[in-house]
């Protein structure tokens, strides 16, 4: 494809966010709480080295984890958060009417937020070829300069020239049924690239992972029709037509017209994982059904029961903090993946699916999810006490997520002096005198304090904490 003038500006910035930062954060590698381990000799600010500790007594390999310090498992219930809120305070509805157009309309507005895949000018030649040119030369920069390494050497030499061979779709290309999980990759290739020491657990070439049923535009194809180019709404990358074992990754084309009438069908609305169905997601009911879906298949919609025991229902769950908390911690023990690896969730994608449950969109960017909601407040200048202050005030009125660069997560309130949220986490640091920080590896949704990474080189959440994205 040849370089064209324009570019989509919005829509490259957070392409690129989504390489260099965990959970779709645009932070580099250093802020990510995923990351690999950095190795640092000296004390934390305000420690003094222990005379009698050498680097030889600390761990060289991660610690696995099942649970995080100071979580007693009676926090694990939503109940027990709920219990310190005021009278009523569980129940009351956030988010009315006007305040959820609202919302919708910041998704839509914000670099990085939801685009209609149903609209054509997501293939717009000058953007497209902007944004492929942007990322590749982006990718080709951090691995020439050593900050990536490709695990298959000329893996994105020849991602490259897939990427010039490709040929744009006539009339902006079509929208398609995703019909399984299937990657999204940043560059047409299934070879990895990695920070080191290379843990291949974090693909930098993993932009997401598309669920069952999810739109996507197909926006361009590679040699053979290999790849496909596709906009999901709130990610773009590569998907494979087929899938290793020769299955197609995306149905036929849906015209508008046939979209339009599948959204006035009843629908059935999923609160849990049911594979291959995930929480989130919602079907149209086959006619004269309350619980079989019409699933996207290669010939077309057919009709699939779902059994009685998948919580699900015919309209989205209220949002309330009661509902919220429910379902978030419903999810703990869920298994973690950076960038959808294995159709895992990392920490953005874990509350993207959460407020799906709602009929609430969120990006696929933890940085910009923390732009979103009736306010958002910037705490990057204050102090502990007074981050906790903001914290503690927000949460009086309503929901509240807690945004580190590279990290996203959901509070849930104070117990006994330590700050509680939840999120979808690979791993933590703790000091280790006379060494480098002990990494703790936990990867899955856990239950965490503020105070998690406190004296290592990661610092502690509330010290990262830079933003509040809270719903009232």
């Amino acid at each position: 494809m040849t370089s064209r003038p324009r570019a989509a500006r919005w829509r490259l910035a957070t392409a690129l966010a989504v390489l260099s930062g965990a959970c779709g954060g645009s932070t580099p590698e250093s802020a990510r709480v995923e990351s690999a381990p950095f190795v640092d000799d000296a004390p934390a600010p305000g420690q003094d080295a222990d005379p009698r500790a050498s680097a030889d007594d600390c761990p060289s390999a991660p610690i696995p984890e099942t649970r995080a310090p100071d979580v007693r498992p009676e926090l694990e219930r939503a109940e027990f958060w709920l219990a310190k809120l005021p009278p009523e305070a569980a129940d009351r509805p956030l988010l009315d009417d006007d305040e959820r157009r609202e919302l919708a309309a910041q998704v839509r507005a914000l670099p990085g937020g939801w685009r209609e895949v149903t609209d054509p000018s997501l293939a717009d030649p000058d953007h497209v070829h902007a944004e492929l040119d942007e990322r590749l030369a982006w990718l080709r920069g951090r691995v020439d300069e050593g900050k990536y390494v490709e695990t298959s050497p000329g893996a994105l030499a020849a991602a490259a020239a897939t990427v010039r061979a490709a040929e744009l779709l006539p009339e902006g290309g079509s929208v398609h049924d995703v019909l399984r999980e299937t990657p999204l990759w940043c560059v047409p290739t299934t070879a990895g690239l990695y920070t080191e020491p290379v843990d291949l657990d974090f693909d930098r070439n993993r932009c997401a992972s598309l669920h069952l049923g999810e739109l996507v535009r197909v926006i361009a194809r590679g040699p053979e029709a290999r790849w496909l180019y596709v906009d999901a709404g709130h990610s773009v990358g590569w998907i494979r037509a087929e899938d290793s074992t020769g299955q197609q990754s995306v149905g036929p084309a849906v015209s508008d017209e046939a979209l339009r009438a599948r959204a006035a069908l009843p629908q059935l609305w999923l609160f849990t994982d049911a594979l291959p169905l995930r929480a989130g997601s919602h079907f149209p009911l086959a006619e004269g059904s309350s619980r079989a879906i019409l699933l996207p298949t290669p010939e077309g919609p057919t009709a699939s029961p779902v059994a009685a025991s998948v919580a699900a229902g015919d309209a989205p769950l209220p949002f309330t903090r009661r509902q919220l908390f429910t379902q978030a911690l419903a999810q703990l023990d869920d298994p973690y993946g950076w960038g959808g690896r294995a159709g895992l969730r990392d920490c953005s994608r874990y509350l993207m699916d959460l407020f799906a449950q709602f009929d609430l969109r969120l990006p696929r960017n933890s940085a910009v999810q923390s732009r979103l909601g009736t306010r958002s407040v910037d705490v990057s200048e204050l102090d502990e006490q007074a981050k906790r202050e903001a914290i503690h005030a927000a949460a009086e009125r309503g929901v509240v997520l807690l945004y580190m660069p590279g990290h996203i997560m959901l509070y849930l309130g104070e117990d006994g002096g330590h700050d509680y949220g939840v999120s979808a986490i690979g791993e933590w640091l703790e000091p280790c005198p006379g060494g480098a920080d002990t990494v703790h590896q936990i990867s899955r949704v856990a239950l965490t304090t503020l105070e998690l990474g406190r004296g290592s080189e990661r610092r502690a959440f509330i010290e990262r904490i830079t933003r509040l994205a809270v719903f009232e």
